[in-house]
């Protein structure tokens, strides 16, 4: 695919994510006149959007108005009908979740993607096992372990999903994709099932 292609580039970008080369300020993903149409229903209508390296962005509106399907394009779950999407001025286009993952950008849904009956490390390890990040038990416990103590999202590696808050999972989603190599992080309706402090911890 293009996505493919221009991962290869390595001048354009580093294994996982954006290359090593970028500065703060700098575009890293520009989406230009962005149109999704599902029937007769139009769900975007010649959208754009910029995001700098280091800037976090609120999308906001009403129920309909099209934010889960931006996300959803920009990920690539969904193909838009027109327009074209851009990572560091280069075009790409995907044609699936993977394609972007490869590409530096993760998500997190706003139903959360995980296996209750199985351990917070198992469930990381079944979501990395594609990614060419091949770990045991005890290296994805120690991952989890660093990057929850990096980015401030601790997570017992040991307990059980459905033993966890909703606030706990939120973290172990967040932590998968960043695992992933994620530089690009998409959150959907991060807030929807958390309590008011959780909230606050997640801001």
């Amino acid at each position: 695919s293009a996505a493919s292609d221009v991962y290869k580039r390595q001048d354009i970008y580093s294994y996982g994510g954006v290359g090593r080369e970028m500065v703060e300020g700098q575009t890293v993903l520009r989406a230009e006149n962005i149109s999704k149409s599902f029937g007769t229903v139009k769900a975007l209508n010649n959208v754009s959007f910029d995001l700098r390296r280091g800037e976090i962005h609120g999308l906001l509106g009403e129920n309909g108005a099209g934010k889960t399907t931006l996300c959803n394009i920009l990920y690539g779950m969904v193909r838009p009908d027109s327009g074209k999407i851009y990572l560091n001025d280069v075009g790409v286009r995907f044609t699936s979740p993977r394609d972007a993952m490869a590409m530096g950008i993760g998500m997190v849904h706003q139903e959360f993607t995980l296996i209750p009956n199985l351990s917070v490390v198992d469930n990381v390890i079944l979501f990395t096992e594609n990614s060419g990040l091949l770990m045991n038990r005890s290296e994805a416990a120690e991952r989890v372990e660093r990057y929850g103590s990096e980015y401030g999202l601790k997570v017992n590696p040991y307990v059980k999903v459905s033993e966890l808050s909703a606030g706990e999972k939120q973290r172990l989603e967040i932590l998968k994709v960043l695992m992933r190599g994620a530089r690009i992080l998409i959150l959907d309706e991060p807030t929807s099932v958390l309590t008011r402090i959780e909230t606050v911890e997640l801001f």
